[in-house]
């Protein structure tokens, strides 16, 4: 018998089989995780009491409590409890059986989550209907339908106007090395610093990265300089509804632009949002573009359309992810647009600490000379959230 074999349904090996049955508990012994032993243990005791082995059976329900006592995450311990307080109860064991579920009870209590507190309440609401405490049962129901209703309603409260915050910023620092035929070195420093007031929110960026490379050939200079600075201004209107002011500053001395800016203004719309650190925003404005490199001199666009898509979620409960999209496009000529895409994702490591990865894309149809039309960077470095 193996493992896998044994967390199928016990009910499958037949009541007389006591040969099996004690298999199964040399198998179940062996086992390190708590949870898994802890419902096997229930289940291989009630087989046993099924074949009129009360004692054996009790003596493996408190091996089956010890192992949910081990089981680290409360909301799992609480079900492994419940599991043996109903099998308690039909082994006769009633004030046991009350006991547990008693202990379960104040653990589920103590939760945060109310979906899964809910939950279990709901489950320990039917096991004491289940060994006969049906007014007991109606009160937990109670207690349980309470805090679902009054989750609802807290997730259905406006959040507008927003819960003010102070300053709160990300410091990251990136860097990548080689050295062979030649040597070439890349350091970036990232800096972030928002705040939001009750219908008001402003974000700064600045980004700072020293290109080296010793095999350039002059005029080209061994160290090489990318900087961009990104502000951006939004009043929200509604909670939905917002209006922005944008402006940029990129230099890029790899690219060969010496200078390129931007000023945009428009409309805004959120699309989902769940607290103050999760949203998904898009907006579309129009301003001015203007651009002094090694293709374009002195070049001034207006106006331009933009249309930028924001991203800002926690994934899977640890990991930050982070998208921006940009789109330019001058009406002046359409041949002229720009399209830019930065994905971050933050893998935290200590309070405020995290590893990061950026991968950013630029794509403009019309690039500076002697350059592709897309451009691929990716960083990877650390970052401090303050």
């Amino acid at each position: 018998m193996t493992v896998r074999q044994l967390h199928q349904p016990l009910d499958r090996i037949g009541e007389s089989n006591l040969q099996i049955l004690e298999e199964a508990l040399e198998l179940v012994n062996t086992l390190e995780e708590p949870e898994a032993k802890a419902r096997l243990l229930t289940e291989i005791a009630l087989k046993f009491a099924g074949i009129s082995q009360e004692e054996r059976a009790q003596l493996l329900l408190a091996d089956a409590l010890i192992a949910a006592n081990e089981i680290e995450a409360d909301s799992l311990q609480v079900q492994a409890k419940t599991a043996i307080a109903r099998a308690y109860f039909d082994l006769g064991q009633a004030e046991t059986a009350a006991d547990l579920l008693s202990d379960a009870l104040a653990t589920t209590n103590r939760l945060d989550d109310p979906g899964v507190k809910t939950s279990l309440l709901a489950e320990i609401a039917l096991t004491y209907n289940a060994i006969a405490e049906s007014d007991r049962s109606l009160e937990i129901l109670s207690q349980s339908r309470d805090i679902t209703l009054g989750n609802q309603s807290a997730e259905s409260a406006a959040l507008f106007p927003f819960e003010p915050t102070g300053w709160e910023g990300q410091l990251g620092l990136g860097a990548s090395f080689f050295s062979g035929d030649k040597i070439t070195s890349e350091t970036s420093l990232n800096f972030a610093l928002e705040r939001q007031w009750p219908t008001d929110e402003v974000n700064f960026q600045i980004s700072f990265t020293n290109d080296y490379d010793n095999s350039r050939v002059s005029p080209e200079k061994d160290n090489q300089i990318q900087a961009q600075i990104d502000t951006e201004y939004r009043h929200h209107a509604t909670e939905r509804y917002q209006y922005f002011i944008s402006s940029l500053v990129r230099r890029d001395e790899t690219d060969g632009i010496d200078i390129r800016t931007n000023l945009y203004t428009g409309p805004g719309i959120n699309i989902w949002r769940a607290g103050p650190d999760r949203s998904f925003d898009m907006q579309l404005g129009v301003g001015i573009r203007y651009e002094d490199s090694n293709r374009r001199q002195d070049d001034l666009d207006v106006p331009v359309a933009q249309y930028r898509m924001r991203y800002k979620d926690v994934y899977f409960d640890f990991l930050t992810l982070r998208q921006f999209l940009t789109f330019e496009l001058p009406f002046d000529d359409f041949e002229d647009y720009y399209i830019e895409s930065s994905t971050t994702l933050g893998i935290p490591i200590v309070q405020g600490w995290s590893f990061n990865n950026n991968l950013i894309l630029r794509y403009a149809n019309n690039p500076s000379l002697d350059n592709p039309n897309l451009r691929v960077d990716f960083v990877t470095g650390i970052e401090y959230q303050f």
